[in-house]
């Protein structure tokens, strides 16, 4: 199974290069100077969780690329903040109702406060006019 996941707020011009090859993993990494906006890593652990709670949200806003390896999926800056207003909406009676205890190894109640934290990147993106890259590695 994948280490984690993290979220990247970064210009849609970096996601392209990205996904042209002309800007390398480096970037993601924080090991060149040119650097996304923000990495939200906090649930990285918890990465299969948000997908399982928020994925059919993210879907219609996203796409899927295997040109940034492991597995990736994107949202350019133009939908991000159709996704963000969609996200806002989850309440705790989705989380719940979502929740499979038995297929989960985060805890509900550190769960939430996961999605809490990628709402608020897809807000904070959504105000800056970000794309978001969401990588599992």
């Amino acid at each position: 199974m994948s280490l984690g996941g993290d979220f990247y707020a970064l210009s849609d011009q970096q996601l392209e290069d990205l996904l042209d090859g002309a800007l390398g993993l480096a970037f993601l990494y924080n090991e060149l100077e040119e650097q996304p906006r923000e990495c939200y890593a906090g649930a990285e652990q918890a990465w299969y969780e948000l997908t399982q709670i928020l994925g059919a949200i993210m879907s219609d806003y996203s796409e899927h690329t295997d040109a940034i390896p492991e597995m990736s999926q994107y949202t350019w800056a133009d939908d991000v903040p159709k996704l963000a207003e969609q996200l806002a909406c989850v309440d705790e009676a989705h989380i719940e109702s979502s929740y499979k205890g038995d297929e989960m190894e985060t805890d509900l109640a550190t769960l939430k406060v996961y999605i809490q934290e990628v709402v608020s990147l897809y807000q904070r993106a959504a105000k800056n006019g970000d794309a978001v890259l969401f990588r599992v590695t």
